[in-house]
């Protein structure tokens, strides 16, 4: 079995060095880690994570906090996308992850909870973002290391927040619908809990009043469901059919226009669809959607760095950070389309 002594020895440094980049000391410099480290990867040294965590009294893992049912995180494109990118930012800085997703508040403390007790995680980072949620008052009580991906809807300054300007992001996509000449748009959302949500609704009624056009604004709510979502859609067509549909996420996207076909309503030519966060749901879709790229696999790195950062050092800065957005304009808000 390979030890630090071999990987020291091949390397020219003491095995006290070679200690010190399992640990990714920061008084070890890039090169000499890099040099370290393909060292240890070409002769297959695998450091003793169970004497390492006696040592350090940390478990080197972080916590992965999804506010939705199990299938519904594992399925979904953006939880996957921050995943990769947590994973990615945590695997360079030798930690690992573990999630934990529920629906109820109640189950989702109790696993949150567990986890701390147990001491397998070193700190979190919550996939979600709402009012007097009682997992981010406990984290912020215990002083227990956690980053929020959303906004701080407290503006309490007690987290670091990793989010998109959702206000602005849905104003700029409102305003190309409207500049594609369409008014009679309607925002589909299946929740008006998180932040997220509220933000994306706010942005479309700001953009539709700033165009003259509140009259027409309309927001309506389904659940996720098909038979919801076929109510939904029954009901605005049978009555003022609207030009376009904007719905708060990709999934929601997709269950919409799979219905729209089965009930015979054409994309682009009947109706304009385009919707939040970018992925192969959007991009594969028949037809191509227009959509909101907020870059999911960014706010999983930004959230990562802040985290590992803050358990090493917790007095670090609390503070917002917004990661940029883009529009991708594609066939199903093309208004030449339309016949």
């Amino acid at each position: 079995m390979v030890t630090i002594k071999d990987v020291a020895k091949a390397a020219g440094v003491s095995p006290s060095t070679v200690s010190r980049v399992v640990k990714n000391h920061p008084g070890i410099s890039s090169d000499t880690k890099r040099k370290i480290r393909k060292i240890m990867e070409q002769m297959g040294y695998t450091p003793h994570v169970a004497a390492r965590n006696l040592v350090t009294k940390r478990s080197y893992t972080i916590g992965l906090v999804v506010k939705s049912a199990v299938h519904e995180a594992v399925l979904n494109p953006f939880f996957t996308e921050v995943n990769f990118g947590v994973s990615e930012a945590c695997r360079t800085k030798g930690f690992s992850t573990i999630m934990t997703a529920a629906e109820d508040d109640d189950s989702l403390f109790l696993e949150v909870k567990n986890l701390i007790n147990s001491k397998r995680v070193d700190g979190f980072i919550l996939l979600y973002s709402k009012e007097n949620d009682p997992v981010t008052k406990y984290l912020t009580s215990m002083a227990f290391p956690f980053v929020v991906i959303g906004k701080d809807v407290m503006n309490s300054g007690d987290a670091i927040h990793v989010d998109n300007d959702n206000v602005q992001a849905a104003k700029e996509m409102t305003d190309l619908l409207i500049d594609e000449g369409y008014e009679d748009i309607v925002m589909v959302v299946d929740n008006e809990v998180f932040a997220v949500s509220q933000d994306r609704i706010a942005g479309f009624e700001q953009a539709m009043a700033s165009n003259g056009l509140s009259s027409k604004c309309k927001v309506v709510q389904c659940d996720k469901d098909e038979s919801s979502i076929e109510r939904m859609l029954v009901d605005l067509f049978d009555h003022t059919p609207p030009q376009a549909l904007l719905t708060l996420d990709g999934v929601l996207n997709a269950r919409i226009i799979s219905r729209l076909y089965q009930m015979q309503i054409r994309i682009p030519e009947d109706v304009a669809t385009a919707t939040f966060s970018e992925s192969p749901l959007t991009k594969f879709a028949a037809p191509p959607q227009t959509v909101v790229d907020i870059y999911p696999k960014e706010l999983g790195k930004e959230a990562s760095n802040e985290v590992i950062m803050l358990i090493k050092d917790d007095n670090r800065l609390k503070r917002n950070i917004t990661v940029p957005t883009r529009i991708i304009e594609r066939q199903s808000t093309k208004k030449e389309e339309r016949g």
